[in-house]
């Protein structure tokens, strides 16, 4: 699953024409139809001036076709200011047991995890806080096969949103400077401290998504050009 600057999409047509698609199989009257009937945010707009959600998941392993979510943390970012009224933690109950070499990193183990609620229910609230918002995470790839897998499973269709990557930001900035970097580098706790942002403990949803928050407002700040402008669409991601 490549992923591809969106910069060169007038109007992101890509994106309208996918919604589309996925707006045909969703039907009506669920959390992912809503999403898909809210208008894009304007991508042209100062990233200062954008509202984006930051989500990170917890999961019961790394395959999006067999393993589960076992809980989903978002805030509300409205351009690099964090609205930590805004932050959810969500524990999901999976249809499945739990991998105890899973449990050993996110610490929640069957007994924790038969006290979440059901999939769709959080499922809902994180599309809520989706929709009409461009979507921040780091390694979006893994966020957006678990999330698309688990519409799927509930709705028949995938959500369609603008998406940010954080590792991929920060690898642009390595290339750009021409800085030699290793996957390691890349990891969410390493750009923090390179950025020296405070060291949180891992792993935990909410937790990796409010560190993502405060690493992307970083990003941006270090990104922006002499003449102070740094539009949304120069951020995107092609998922």
């Amino acid at each position: 699953m490549a992923l591809v600057r969106l910069s060169w999409f007038p109007h992101a047509t890509w994106l309208k024409w996918r919604r589309r698609r996925q707006r045909a199989l969703a039907g009506d009257g669920s959390p992912l139809a809503a999403l898909l009937d809210c208008p894009l945010p304007d991508l042209d707009t100062d990233w200062t001036e954008s509202e984006y959600v930051v989500l990170d998941f917890e999961t019961t392993g790394l395959d999006p076709r067999n393993d589960r979510l076992l809980s989903a943390g978002f805030v509300v970012m409205r351009g690099p200011t964090i609205d930590l009224s805004t932050a959810e933690h969500g524990l999901i109950r999976p249809d499945m047991a739990i991998p105890e070499a899973s449990a050993v990193i996110h610490r929640i183990t069957d007994d924790r995890a038969a006290t979440g609620r059901p999939e769709r229910e959080v499922l809902a609230e994180v599309l809520e806080a989706m929709s009409g918002r461009v979507l921040v995470a780091h390694n979006a790839r893994f966020e957006i096969a678990f999330l698309s897998a688990a519409c799927r499973r509930h709705f028949g269709a995938v959500p369609v949103v603008p998406v940010i990557d954080t590792l991929q930001l920060a690898r642009r900035g390595f290339e750009r400077r021409h800085l030699h970097h290793g996957p390691g580098e890349l990891r969410l706790d390493s750009l923090r401290n390179r950025y020296h942002l405070p060291r949180y403990h891992a792993h935990h949803a909410l937790v990796d998504a409010l560190g993502t928050a405060e690493l992307f407002s970083a990003l941006c700040q270090d990104r922006v050009a002499p003449e102070g402008h740094l539009g949304v669409r120069e951020l995107l991601v092609l998922l």
